[in-house]
């Protein structure tokens, strides 16, 4: 067989494998979330036609994090096929190496990460945020909106009787005080009642307390300062960390800039570089578990070959899923560097796959 029509036959069969695997779970993710958003319909009297249109938005986001699975099993379904069919004997007896049978689909893999980011992640992203806003919106929840801008962050409140917004220059966690605050309290009508400015504010006990403060109110001529002005409210330091957008609603190229600005306003960034760098060694991540799926299944099968494949693959994917969240969690508790907590399990997955391939080649 010339190397040009086997380079195409691995590749349309990891293309057809990967993507039947893809159509399967997707589907079950789509039926899985659609029975969660009729129940969530239920509890805010919405119809049919909401939920569907709130699964809708969801379903892409989470497919797109179950890619490294869909191309390991896909991959060893592809491989264990061309097994049972002796093709896999037949290339290898006429003298194919291991890496010639592995390269079309890893080169698969490697070009839909990369598609994977480029692509595909920024849209499921802002459908994504665009389903959070749905449930927000019919929720009425929409008490604290957290916006992360050039001159600092924004927050819009609902407090009793009156809307808060908010606007200051930055955030200090350690000490949940926020610098450069300007206040504007609303009626329910939109209507100004009062502008608060003070250089410095602190959250406590339901109280934004902030600290000599010039306050101009409505029908006044003249500004008036408090040494300390408080406001009623329900916001707390973990509404700034929470409220603002989730990782997982920003794509790749929107990343960068975001993160430049939650540290210019004192946010924690570190979900967002994990995401970031997450989203970067995706390809390589996709191209290991091609490499790990070709170390399960190229070997001759025997009796109870199948059930021992599927357990190792299974073992295999979990124990991926454990190291994923092991590093994760070690990056966000600091005690790792963000780029390797991310990076950690392509590189391993990577690593254990190729010294496995390279011992199978020796034989």
């Amino acid at each position: 067989m010339r190397p040009g029509i086997l380079f195409r036959y691995i590749t349309w069969r990891t293309m057809t494998a990967a993507g039947a695997l893809f159509a399967i779970l997707a589907s079950l993710i789509f039926l899985i979330d659609l029975i969660e958003s009729l129940r969530f319909a239920g509890k805010v009297e919405a119809g049919f036609a909401f939920a569907l249109r709130l699964t809708l938005m969801r379903t892409p986001g989470l497919a797109q994090a179950l890619a490294p699975f869909i191309f390991l099993f896909g991959a060893i379904w592809m491989f264990t096929q061309l097994n049972r069919r002796s093709e896999i004997s037949v290339m290898r007896s006429a003298g194919l190496s291991v890496w010639r049978l592995i390269g079309p689909a890893a080169l698969v893999a490697g070009v839909a990460g990369v598609l994977i980011v480029a692509i595909v992640d920024p849209l499921s992203a802002r459908m994504m945020a665009f389903g959070e806003q749905m449930k927000n919106d019919i929720r009425g929840k929409r008490s604290n909106v957290v916006r992360l801008f050039e001159d600092g962050l924004w927050l819009r409140q609902r407090a009793p009787n009156s809307i808060l917004i908010l606007n200051a220059k930055s955030f200090d966690e350690a000490n949940d005080q926020l610098s450069g605050v300007t206040v504007w309290r609303l009626d329910e009508r939109a209507s100004l009642l009062e502008r608060v400015d003070a250089p410095q504010a602190s959250l406590s006990e339901q109280q934004l307390s902030l600290r000599d403060a010039q306050v101009t109110a409505t029908g006044e001529r003249l500004n008036h300062r408090a040494p300390i002005y408080k406001i009623e409210t329900n916001l707390s330091s973990a509404d700034l960390r929470e409220r603002v957008t989730p990782p997982e609603s920003i794509s790749l190229w929107d990343l960068p800039r975001f993160i430049e600005l939650a540290e210019a306003a004192g946010l924690p960034t570190v979900r967002y570089h994990i995401r970031f760098h997450d989203l970067c060694s995706m390809p390589l991540k996709l191209v290991a578990m091609v490499l790990i799926a070709g170390l399960f299944s190229l070997k001759p099968m025997r009796t109870g070959g199948a059930f021992r494949l599927l357990l190792s693959s299974i073992v295999a994917g979990f124990l991926l899923y454990m190291i994923s969240e092991i590093s994760t969690a070690l990056g966000e508790a600091g005690s790792a560097p963000v780029a390797l907590a991310a990076w950690t399990p392509a590189l391993v997955a990577t690593m254990i796959a190729i010294a496995g391939l390279l011992q199978f080649e020796d034989g």
